[in-house]
């Protein structure tokens, strides 16, 4: 008969994700809390949201010989994966203990904005490129959000995407880790630098 059980911690990690209250007592039991801590920080991917979640990375599917908008479906399926990693992220809790959420806000400039402040000034910022869906659309200046005529580019408090995190530190890392699919979920396109 065997003295020891060895098991790996991925596999007791994924076990205790979906589990009961009773089995994750009893692994907290086995093994201590600490392997168990979330760390939000090992979700580098849609593919670890999903993990962690408990659910299939599998994306809605689209039917053969149907034609579809192809810009439409990778932004719809780049929200998608957003909504996932929010939620994972979140680890089940949208908002913080006084009800707040966070989310990474981006700044648009206007060209004479972006002339003003100079190259150094850009760089030092680490300001991007990107490309404007219209002259209205860019010219206007504050936080922004989502909108289907303004392509986010447009100012308001009553609305936004449910890319939301639970502290500033996770809104930073959604947009440290995840910077380019918030881009595509958008359609915001980065210009090379000439």
């Amino acid at each position: 008969m065997q003295e020891e059980l060895k098991v790996k911690l991925a596999d007791a990690k994924a076990c205790y994700a979906n589990a009961s209250d009773e089995v994750k007592e009893a692994l907290e039991h086995l093994f201590g809390a600490e392997p168990f801590a979330f760390n939000y920080r090992e979700i580098k991917s849609f593919e670890d949201a999903c993990k962690h979640l408990g659910i299939s990375t599998e994306l809605p599917a689209q039917r053969a010989g149907v034609e579809y908008c192809k810009e439409a479906v990778e932004q719809s399926l780049a929200a998608y994966k957003l909504m996932v990693i929010c939620k994972a992220i979140n680890n089940g809790q949208q908002y913080d203990e006084d009800g707040d959420t966070w989310f990474p806000v981006y700044w648009f400039y206007t060209k004479k904005e972006l002339e003003d402040m100079g190259e150094d000034e850009r760089k030092r910022k680490g300001i991007q490129l990107l490309s404007a869906a219209s002259a209205l659309s860019a010219e206007t200046a504050g936080v922004r959000c989502a909108g289907a005529g303004t392509r986010g580019a447009v100012a308001h408090a009553n609305s936004g995407f449910p890319l939301c995190a639970n502290s500033e530190e996770k809104a930073l890392y959604l947009d440290e880790q995840f910077r380019s699919l918030i881009y595509q979920c958008y359609g915001i396109k980065v210009k090379d630098e000439e």
